[in-house]
């Protein structure tokens, strides 16, 4: 009988705002985990699976605490994989994105984004996954620049935008 092959994956989901509805991070998983079944067979594999999720938390940093505890995981026993639903779950900050992917190469872990279906093992996966970063970073900025326009526009009108209750001395 031959022996499986061991595999260490790691799952990352994220979800910028936390809310009571909506089932994104565990859909997120349920892919990624779907994803796994198709591609790695139980006859064949010897699949280990660690989830990371952080709900509340935006793509425009990589300060989010059980993405640090899979950066400790990783420094100390690296994955063979690293799994998220798309590539801005892991971050939406070009500089941010690649000294994580160029770390992930260095300790020889693959990152697969299931949505975009980038692979890092294949030399095209990772030149599309780099042009699909600045995309990701591109959104942030065009959605975080509308926000501060709609507000100044508000506040032309005198219209409350929240914060303290300005007080008159």
């Amino acid at each position: 009988m031959n022996e499986k092959i061991k595999i260490r994956i790691a799952i990352y989901s994220r979800k910028s705002k936390y809310t009571d509805k909506g089932d994104s991070v565990g859909n997120q998983i349920e892919l990624a985990k779907e994803y796994i079944k198709r591609n790695y067979p139980e006859d064949i594999y010897d699949v280990e699976i660690v989830i990371y999720e952080d709900e509340g938390f935006s793509g425009g940093s990589l300060d989010r605490p059980r993405f640090k505890d899979f950066l400790e995981d990783e420094r100390k026993y690296p994955y063979d994989i690293l799994i998220c639903y798309r590539l801005d779950r892991i971050s939406r900050n070009i500089a941010d994105f690649s000294s994580l992917m160029n770390e992930l190469n260095e300790l020889e872990t693959s990152f697969i984004s299931i949505k975009e279906q980038f692979d890092t093992k294949t030399p095209m996966g990772r030149a599309m996954m780099y042009i699909a970063s600045v995309f990701a970073q591109l959104e942030r900025e065009v959605i975080a620049e509308r926000i501060r326009d709609n507000l100044f526009e508000l506040s032309k009108t005198g219209t409350w935008l929240g914060g303290e209750t300005p007080l008159r001395i």
